[in-house]
Parts: structure tokens; C-alpha cells; sequence
């Protein structure tokens, strides 16, 4: 059953996230970025913080971990990431959290350096919520089904 069918909102950005990053214009030849991030719930305000843990940056550099500080207002979302390494520019994002909170997506800027566009999908959700944990146990339950089956 769906966020919306239980008569609540689909969720917030608080939780872990795996997803990837993308430049864009005059950097597009450089590959996707996959990176891992956590969220707090947001707060009363919609402020939450996070960590960001990239993968690998620009030309194969480590970029290591970063801070993330922003807001979350319905579906939409803005943070700032900043890597703990110095001299590494403040990386914007925006996006809007899909209507299950099952994704994200949206774009993000480095001053006029940098743009692309980002996507992440849920690795788990801040809230705990029972339904969602119900429901990826069960679709668990079901894969092992299937691959008993199949083997």
C-alpha cells in the first residue's frame, strides 16, 4: 500500500541514498559519479543534514566525504554539499523527491565552474516506517522465492 493510499505523505528526505551524479555542458565527457548519502529527518523548519561519500570526482580524483546542510519544502529539495577536503568548491543541489519517496532527482551547480543533473534511489528511510520495512521484506521474501525456484 502506498504512502498515499495510507492517507499520509509520501516521506522525507531522511534516510540513506545511493545515486549518481552527471555533468553537464562543457564537462559532459566526464562519467557519472555514483555516490552515497545520508539524510536527517527534517525538522520542523524543513532543515535537515547529512553526509555525501563520493566515489570518485573529476578526472578519477578522490573527493571523499562531504557535508550536506538544506531544506525540504513538500517534495522539493535544496542542500549545499561541502567535502571536507580544502579548496574544493560548495556544490548546489535541487530536486524533488518522487511521489512514493522512493526517489530523487534533480540538478545540481558549482558557481559557474560545473552544472549536471543527479538521481538517487532509497537505501533506507530516517522514519523507520513500518509499512515501507513490511514492503521491502516482503519483495525480499519474494526474490529469494523466485531464485529457490530457479535453482
Amino acid at each position: 500500500m502506498s504512502a498515499h493510499e495510507q492517507g499520509r505523505e509520501p516521506g522525507s528526505v531522511g534516510g540513506g541514498w545511493l545515486g549518481t551524479y552527471a555533468y553537464k555542458g562543457a564537462l559532459r565527457a566526464q562519467p557519472p559519479v555514483r555516490f552515497e548519502a545520508t539524510f536527517t529527518e527534517p525538522d520542523s523548519d524543513g532543515k535537515f543534514r547529512g553526509t555525501i561519500l563520493d566515489d570518485h570526482g573529476l578526472g578519477n580524483h578522490a573527493l571523499g566525504e562531504a557535508n550536506a546542510a538544506g531544506g525540504q519544502s513538500g517534495r522539493g529539495i535544496r542542500f549545499a554539499k561541502r567535502y571536507h577536503r580544502r579548496g574544493q568548491a560548495s556544490v548546489s543541489y535541487e530536486g524533488t523527491l518522487a511521489d512514493d519517496g522512493r526517489t530523487m532527482q534533480g540538478t545540481w551547480r558549482i558557481g559557474e565552474m560545473a552544472h549536471g543533473v543527479w538521481d538517487a534511489r532509497r537505501l533506507w528511510s530516517e522514519a523507520g516506517s513500518s509499512a515501507a520495512t513490511e514492503e521491502v521484506e516482503e519483495r525480499e521474501v519474494v526474490r529469494v522465492r523466485e531464485v529457490v525456484r530457479l535453482g
